[in-house]
């Protein structure tokens, strides 16, 4: 009888041996992995030392827990097998022992056993055996009761110890085949977006873009995208998922904030930190409310020329079986590697949306432009007895430069001058306000003034007029300076007005000078309302007496503040060049303009010119 039990413990362990070779070898081809064959080695095990029931337990030393891989029988009432959670001093005190008996346990091990007494009479533990290579705790091999025995025998002993080994090695293939995997995995959907964001080419969707694939890439809950301020010294939420990770959050985050007033890091400090300094971080946000994530990893964006373009932050990583668990640092390479990607992606979106901007600023350039073609007029009338000439050069594509020589009835004539401040589209449009307000207060009468009343109190009245349209259609920052003149040919006589405008030169025939408006006027056009201007300057008129062969110069800023190479503005070489070119052998209106303008030029050499120049010369016969 003996005997036939000795040949029976040896066919099955010849055939127990056998299946673990079979196993092995299908394992290590890598047609299985643990999750499949644990149960098989579970099987094999439990026949071989002859035991009714047996789990084994797999550890996880990212978050020190046990969970079962494979128990004998199975649970039929569909319930999820419980975590066993293990402090690092259970795992040093599991791996003195090769085996270990529940029912009298090691000093060490008591307190644990205790507390998961529950656990371990739901799987009818009886016998403990670590799986383990050298210090490292892989899992449990636990064994219930065994048939006809209390206890395993001396060589059943040696032959789990062989067992245990084999399932040890097997869960050490398998973790490292199930990283691998994994790795390949997040490789593949690493380099498949790559190409997927950086098609984006509208900043919100790349944002968005990116950071779902992050959430993807890292298993993770929840992610964000901060961008970088330069301008604020701040970094911004433009998106988040879900949108309630930090609907309590603030929507910007200073680069210089402080810490808590306990000298613990706030999460802003965190986040402000990564832009500043351009390393990767991890944090545990358990303890933030204003944050829906346990913890959370962020990474540092990066531009083409290494300048931080912001952060990308992605929380609560998931393993399988819904627990949320740390970040590894395998994780923190892989973001990074993606970050790279992502900074390409934002920065392309950024510059096809400045192109975008660009694109419709040099069209609304070329519609200021041609308002402002209308407006500046090609030719200049013909005035009995006098000359007139005008020239705008501007300094880019759109100036802020008006001027004008209106005929009115009764051989009377409108000369004005104007700037607007500003460029673009808005100084065109406040432009044509301008002209479109005068046009209608000259039309009022039939030769623009009523010749009942004073000219220069409707001069004035005109101004204000103006002001009110100009402030009322503009912004604080818009404006313009305006000069008018109404010249009676009549009676060679001018009556001025100057609303913040340069003073207009006068170059007698007898070489003396005269400067207009210089102590009379008022406040530049839609400065200040109607009622505010009494207080600060009001408008004033004057009159000057014309003789043959005296020049009015107007001109604008752009002219009087021309500088040279040496910083040195033209505004004293205006009146020496006037006077100069009232002497040319042929001094008409426009051969005084070209003086001017050449001696400008001339005088601006290298230097980048300042401003729009606009010159207008009238010239009594």
């Amino acid at each position: 009888m003996q005997l036939s039990t000795a040949e029976e413990t040896i066919q099955r362990l010849i055939f127990s041996l056998s299946e673990l070779e079979q196993l092995g070898q299908t394992l290590i081809s890598g047609h299985s992995n643990f999750s499949v064959s644990s149960k098989t080695y579970l099987r094999i095990a439990l026949g071989t030392l002859q035991s009714t029931r047996g789990a084994i337990l797999r550890y996880h030393p990212v978050d020190n827990h046990l969970s079962v891989a494979a128990a004998a029988p199975e649970r039929r009432d569909g319930a999820e097998a419980p975590f066993i959670p293990v402090n690092p001093e259970d795992v040093a005190e599991l791996l003195q022992h090769p085996s270990i008996l529940i029912s009298s346990p090691p000093t060490g091990l008591e307190g644990f056993f205790t507390r998961h007494e529950e656990v371990c009479s739901a799987i009818d533990a009886r016998l403990w055996v670590p799986l383990k290579i050298h210090d490292e705790l892989l899992g449990i091999l636990s064994l219930g009761r065994f048939l006809g025995r209390s206890q395993l025998e001396e060589w059943e002993h040696e032959l789990l110890t062989i067992l245990a080994h084999q399932i040890s090695i097997a869960i050490a293939y398998s973790r490292m085949m199930e990283g691998v995997q994994g790795e390949k995995f997040r490789l593949f959907m690493l380099a498949e977006s790559a190409p997927l964001i950086c098609q984006l080419l509208q900043p919100e969707d790349a944002a968005q873009q990116v950071v779902h694939q992050a959430v993807s890439l890292l298993d993770a809950n929840a992610g964000g995208l901060l961008l970088r301020d330069a301008q604020h010294a701040e970094i911004e939420w433009k998106y988040t998922f879900p949108e309630t990770l930090a609907a309590e959050f603030p929507s910007t985050i200073p680069l210089d904030v402080d810490g808590d007033a306990d000298g613990a890091c706030s999460t802003e400090k965190v986040l402000a930190d990564v832009a500043k300094e351009g390393k990767t971080t991890q944090t545990d946000t358990s303890e933030d409310a204003r944050l829906a994530a346990e913890n959370i990893m962020a990474v540092p964006i990066l531009g083409r020329d290494g300048d931080v373009l912001g952060v990308l932050v992605v929380g609560d990583k998931e393993e399988r079986g819904g627990r949320i668990t740390a970040f590894t640092d395998e994780d923190a390479i892989l973001l990074d590697s993606f970050a790279k990607q992502a900074g390409v992606a934002i920065e392309n979106a950024q510059l096809h949306q400045e192109a975008l901007e660009a694109r419709e600023l040099q069209a609304e350039m070329d519609e200021a432009r041609k308002i402002q073609e209308n407006l500046i007029p090609e030719t200049l009338p013909d005035i009995p007895g006098y000359e007139v000439a005008g020239l705008y050069e501007p300094r880019g594509a759109v100036g802020g430069d008006y001027f004008d020589c209106l005929e009115l009835s009764t051989n009377r004539w409108g000369l004005t001058i104007a700037d607007v401040s500003g460029k673009g589209m808005q100084a065109a449009l406040l432009m044509a306000t301008l002209r479109a307000g005068l046009l209608s207060e000259v039309a009022k009468t039939a030769d623009g003034v009523n010749p009942d009343e004073d000219t220069a109190k409707q001069l004035c009245d005109m101004a204000l007029t103006l002001n009110s349209l100009l402030y009322a259609s503009g912004t604080e920052e818009k404006f313009a300076t305006f000069f008018y003149t109404y010249l009676d040919p009549d009676t060679d006589t001018l009556t001025t007005l100057n609303a913040g405008h340069n003073p207009p030169l006068i170059v007698r025939k007898d070489a003396s000078t005269q400067w207009i408006g210089e102590d009379i006027g008022g406040l530049p056009l839609g400065m200040f309302p109607n009622d505010m201007v009494p207080l600060i300057a009001d408008y004033a008129a004057e009159q000057v007496q014309l003789n043959s062969g005296d020049i009015v110069i107007y001109y604008t800023d752009g002219v009087t503040e021309t500088v040279n190479i040496a910083d040195e503005d033209y505004e004293k070489r205006l009146e020496p060049d006037a006077l100069e070119a009232s002497k040319l052998p042929d001094p008409q209106a426009s051969n005084i303009i070209k003086h001017i303008h050449d001696a400008v030029i001339t005088f601006q050499g290298e230097a980048d010119q300042f401003d729009d120049l606009t010159l207008l010369v009238l010239r009594k016969k």
